[in-house]
């Protein structure tokens, strides 16, 4: 790289025009701004942003800023949140990728935060695909963590959920004072809706399988939690951080090394 700059922000255009030459990496964090229990902060893209600066800074890739809102219609009824409609957010994605294609740049490597923002970075990508032959590779970084590395982690029965786990940790290290487990209290979910019984706020058990029905949180947890919090700590959440961070400069190698552009 012709720059140790990592962040496209921080580089003036000829910085970048240089640095856009040796075909690049660029990394896109997504994130989310809403309700995480009353325990933890609403700015959830702060972590997106930090494991996107940490794969840069382990890599050979390039980071835009985080877009800090997402699709978090089912939490709007909790002051802080904001959220972007479904298709604002598929034309700030689409605006963005295009942006980069413009100067050459054909490997993109999406950082999910929010898990709402999923099936926009899907629809995106394929017409990205489609229009500009061009692959896009992203992850979806609360769900990355796998059942062995879960078991390795909590030692304990699986904590994740919203409001939980994984997040409690990861902004309890990197935030650790503006969080307020102090306010956490106790928390009640709701297993039953009419005649249904609940599983989250999208999904309802129905013999073997599920239906879906479109709950919004407070719904389920007037206190915006569904995971279970009580045991996060910051050595775990520095633990997570470490290895999104390892996880994230794997598929940056792999995307490197990858021809991105279809034929």
């Amino acid at each position: 790289m012709s720059s140790n700059k990592k962040a496209l922000h921080l580089m003036t255009w000829q910085e970048v025009d240089e640095a856009f030459k040796e075909d690049p990496v660029v990394l896109v964090p997504l994130g989310s701004m809403e309700e995480h229990g009353p325990h933890s902060i609403t700015g959830d893209y702060l972590a997106a942003t930090e494991i996107a600066k940490r794969v840069a800074e382990n890599s050979d890739a390039l980071y835009i800023p985080t877009i800090p809102f997402g699709n978090s219609e089912y939490f709007r009824g909790y002051p802080g949140t904001i959220s972007l409609s479904q298709d604002t957010v598929l034309r700030i994605l689409e605006d963005i990728f295009v942006s980069l294609m413009e100067h050459g740049i054909t490997k993109i490597v999406v950082l999910n935060g929010h898990a709402g923002n999923g099936p926009a970075v899907d629809q995106v990508a394929r017409k990205i695909r489609r229009d500009h032959k061009v692959m896009i590779a992203s992850i979806d970084l609360w769900q990355t963590l796998s059942p062995e590395k879960k078991k390795e982690i909590y030692k304990e029965e699986d904590p994740s959920g919203h409001g939980g786990e994984p997040l409690t940790s990861v902004m309890s290290y990197l935030y650790p004072d503006k969080m307020r487990m102090d306010l956490l209290g106790d928390w009640e979910v709701q297993n039953k809706w009419q005649e249904f019984e609940v599983s989250n706020f999208k999904k309802v058990k129905l013999g073997d399988s599920s239906a879906n029905i479109f709950f919004n949180m407070e719904e389920i947890s007037e206190r915006g939690v569904l995971g279970n919090p009580t045991n996060s700590s910051a050595e775990r959440g520095k633990e997570i951080v470490d290895y999104l961070t390892e996880y994230g400069v794997e598929l940056v190698k792999k995307v490197s090394k990858s021809n991105m552009k279809l034929k």
